[in-house]
């Protein structure tokens, strides 16, 4: 395999992740400024139950089709590869809707019983119509993958984030005295339209998707045997559950830590702002490196999952040290520039030093969290989709005990540390995983 095409997809990775992440902390800078801390604290409280959702709305698909359709071209069977996207999109279409109009339904309910702020309710509503495109878009994502053409997935996030931010300026500047929603919920209307435009652009890419070939409807249907289905959902099943399991956790954040600060004296809007300053001002600072690292996993899963199927999987094991070394070196560098530099960081983004504390604490796990990027997308291109569930599963019990434990007695730090501790915790165990497993590869 020619490095040079892994370069150019790294490289439409990294430049549209350092695009959206120099645009996005612009934005949430003036987010900050518009609708305070609470306001991102609502925003937090929001996106993970928005992600769980569309996450379950794609069933674990779109990673299985990287995986299928990479193999079928190592392969060479062509003929197969429209047949699983349209199999999947079919799928995907008819889960999505009808978890969107669940939620739509139920938003009220979780507005008022679930979270601590009755204000989370004008969101829930807004966002339920992302979740068909978001969804939608997963697929053709990882459809795009499976060919190892990163190209629409740079050019689809760069869209997304362009349509989102200004739709979202315009309906908090210009907009604000007449339209129909508060400035709270605007983020999320923004959010809204620009999944819309990332599917509308994924869309328009499909049309320029390599000729494949499929097979006719009825081939689909009557041949049972045609398309894997069983070990396509054997694979996928343990990525859903993951996604469910990874997105209730983060969702969870939004619930218990407010309210365990809230059972120490602090007001429902004191919680709320300082759950905002974690998750919406720490964490993107403490890790911005990641925009470097995110895109080495899946410029490699795509050659991994073709080599495992070949069984030649040693020959790319020189490539994966050296990303792995990578990672490292720059994660490590990333770690010591971030912490020396908390308490400027957090007053030139924030005008505010309140988050420096949250940002140091953080960026601890910054080389852990890299290295397990690396490591789940190795398992996931092998296959070992089970072991990333059984991970998952074990990070989120230990994190929901540490939280419980360390928010009452150490308040937002404590939330952090439990958050860092995790993640220390996932590399550790994802890489003792793939330990095990490469002996049998042979690699």
């Amino acid at each position: 395999m020619k490095f040079r095409p892994n370069l150019r997809n790294f490289f439409y990775l990294i430049g549209s992740g350092f695009v959206i992440q120099i645009a996005g902390t612009i934005y949430r800078i003036w987010l900050a400024r518009e609708i305070g801390p609470e306001g991102l604290g609502i925003m937090q409280m929001v996106y993970p139950v928005y992600r769980l959702l569309s996450g379950v709305a794609t069933l674990g698909l779109p990673l299985a089709l990287t995986k299928w359709v990479s193999e079928y071209l190592a392969l060479h069977e062509h003929v197969k590869i429209n047949s699983i996207r349209n199999w999947a999109v079919r799928i995907i279409l008819g889960c999505s809707l009808g978890i969107g109009i669940i939620l739509f339904l139920f938003a009220p309910v979780l507005g008022k019983q679930v979270f601590t702020d009755t204000r989370v309710t004008e969101a829930l509503l807004i966002i339920a119509f992302a979740i068909p495109f978001s969804a939608l878009s997963a697929v053709y994502r990882g459809y795009f993958q499976g060919f190892s053409k990163m190209a629409p997935t740079a050019t689809s996030e760069i869209t997304e984030q362009i349509i989102e931010i200004s739709t979202t300026f315009i309906l908090i500047t210009a907009l604000a005295t007449i339209m129909p929603i508060s400035s709270f919920a605007a983020p999320v209307a923004g959010l809204t339209m620009g999944e819309v435009a990332c599917l509308l652009t994924l869309l328009f890419f499909l049309r320029k998707a390599p000729k494949t070939g499929s097979a006719s409807p009825a081939d689909e249907f009557s041949q049972d045997s045609f398309l894997p289905y069983r070990h396509i959902f054997r694979y996928a099943w343990p990525l859903l559950l993951n996604q469910i399991v990874l997105s209730v956790s983060m969702a969870s954040e939004g619930i218990i830590i407010p309210r365990f600060l809230i059972s120490g004296g602090l007001s429902g809007a004191a919680s709320t702002g300082l759950f905002g300053q974690l998750a919406g001002m720490a964490e993107p600072v403490a890790y911005f490196p990641l925009i470097f690292l995110a895109p080495l996993g899946p410029v490699l899963s795509p050659q991994i999952s073709a080599a495992f199927k070949t069984k030649s999987l040693g020959i790319l094991k020189r490539k994966i040290s050296l990303f792995y070394i990578a990672a490292t070196l720059l994660s490590i560098v990333s770690f010591f520039i971030i912490l020396s530099s908390a308490e400027i960081l957090s007053g030139m983004l924030y005008n505010s030093n309140d988050p420096a504390m949250l940002i140091r604490i953080l960026a601890i796990g910054l080389p852990f969290t890299a290295l397990t990027i690396l490591n789940v997308s190795i398992l996931s291109a092998i296959g070992a989709t089970d072991q990333i569930l059984w991970i998952s599963i074990w990070s989120v019990g230990l994190k929901t005990l540490l939280l419980v434990i360390l928010t009452p007695f150490f308040g937002i730090q404590g939330s952090a540390w439990a958050i860092n501790t995790t993640q220390i915790f996932q590399s550790l165990t994802s890489m003792a995983a793939i330990r095990k497993l490469l002996p049998k590869l042979g690699a």
